[in-house]
């Protein structure tokens, strides 16, 4: 069990990193700097250049740390939706929204890290991702049961359900590298009618 000390330091370090990463989002949001350096981190946080380097090794490390930490709160508020009462096609609207509304909340620190390549990863790579490969579970989840209730087509669910996270990524990052992106509503009811909808004019007949 950790000594009262133990726990001191854990504390102390956990709101350090948390100092840290508030420092980047600030230099980014704040002040517009697109190349931040380790320099100007450890300035806007009050510590020395050394004392960074302890809790991250590299502006990598950091710059990671960073992105999970801010798309933790994405991923509690799609969860949230996932688990409500919602009917599948709301569920696929709301999560929509949420996704396509988030980035434009956090455009200035999104932005950055599409620069910095921190989100700028292929799809084969995504896949390997173990958070990634849960998303498109839960999706496929709520296509089955879609598909169960009579409210979408058979369909094979894991795949449209990766088709579905991609045109999102697709679409937020569109916005995100546009100087004027269209409003979010509509550019989220876009993605939403080709997905319930399609694209043909009249009903495609295989």
């Amino acid at each position: 069990m950790p000594q009262p000390k133990t726990k001191r330091k854990q504390l102390f370090n956990q709101i350090t990193r948390e100092s840290i990463q508030e420092a980047v989002v600030n230099l980014v949001t704040s002040t517009g700097t697109r190349k931040v350096t380790m320099d100007q981190v450890a300035a806007e946080a009050g510590m020395s250049k050394g004392c960074l380097y302890i809790h991250f090794r590299n502006k990598k490390e950091l710059l990671e740390s960073v992105k999970t930490a801010i798309f933790k709160p994405l991923a509690d508020q799609l969860q949230e939706i996932l688990d409500g009462s919602l009917t599948p096609k709301q569920k696929i609207e709301n999560i929509v929204h949420r996704m396509l509304g988030y980035f434009d909340e956090n455009r200035g620190l999104f932005r950055f890290l599409l620069e910095e390549r921190e989100i700028a990863q292929s799809p084969a790579i995504r896949q390997k991702n173990s958070r990634y490969r849960n998303f498109v579970e839960r999706i496929a989840k709520v296509l089955d049961d879609g598909v169960a209730t009579g409210l979408f087509c058979p369909m094979d669910v894991k795949k449209v359900a990766s088709i579905f996270i991609e045109a999102m990524i697709a679409m937020t990052a569109r916005r995100l590298l546009e100087e004027k992106p269209d409003s979010l509503d509509e550019d989220a009811r876009l993605l939403i009618r080709v997905i319930f909808q399609g694209i043909a004019l009249t009903p495609v007949h295989e």
